[in-house]
């Protein structure tokens, strides 16, 4: 039975942080909100919503958060972790077909994978993702859907002994590229596409970091850093 915790990293989204920690509280054990660096109450809200929040000074971007996040969860009795935006990009409602596609697989990892349409995607975003993940199939010698994607489900002790050090965007590439270099197995449950309406807003800048993020990945995977 997998007892699951999710890692939300939050930078400023103190105006719907709350409503992300009570939905997600429904479908996993504990949610845990890094709250890096934030000048509008995150942290408090996150944590009057109920959920474990640890706080970055100053704020030291999205790898360092998750990386802080990591840790805490290893001390804990947990079998899964469960990495999602803070920023509305990801749905709650789309966690229990990440954890029935890690039942039914026992994939180490899960990732939540969207459908690219071009029509309904900025330009930039398409081309970074599309290209970004046929870099990383490449890369880990098997296919990789969506690479990009932060709403992913990890088995926690595939993470124990892992040397991360992202502190970034690239987050998502070194963990995965780790993984696989450890012989884990990766697997992937359909996700919906958030880009317009809402709340959600990504901060990548999708040319910039997808550039930084590919450099990062080849090193990971060649220099083995």
């Amino acid at each position: 039975m997998m007892t699951v915790g999710a890692l939300i990293p939050a930078y400023n989204e103190a105006g719907g942080i709350a409503d992300l920690v009570a939905a997600v509280s429904r479908h996993v054990s504990l949610v845990v909100v890094v709250d890096d660096g934030s000048t509008d109450g995150t942290g408090e809200r996150a944590a009057a919503a109920g959920a474990t929040c640890l706080r970055l000074e100053p704020n030291q971007g999205k790898g360092a958060a998750l990386r802080l996040a990591v840790e805490w969860a290893k001390k804990r009795d947990l079998t899964h972790v469960l990495f999602m935006d803070g920023d509305g990009q990801h749905l709650p409602d789309d966690i229990p077909v990440l954890l029935a596609r890690a039942e039914e697989t026992d994939a180490d990892l899960i990732i939540g994978a969207r459908t690219f349409d071009r029509a309904r995607m900025p330009a930039s975003r398409y081309f970074s993702n599309t290209v970004g993940s046929r870099l990383t199939s490449r890369l880990v010698r098997r296919t990789i859907l969506d690479s990009q994607s932060g709403f992913r489900l990890a088995r926690l002790e595939c993470l124990r002994g892992v040397n991360l050090r992202s502190r970034r965007y690239e987050f998502e590439m070194e963990v995965l590229v780790k993984l696989c270099l450890r012989g884990a197995t990766v697997g992937h449950a359909p996700i919906t596409m958030v880009y317009n309406g809402g709340r959600a807003r990504s901060k990548m800048h999708p040319v910039r970091d997808t550039v930084r993020i590919c450099l990062w990945s080849m090193a990971f995977r060649y220099l083995r850093l």
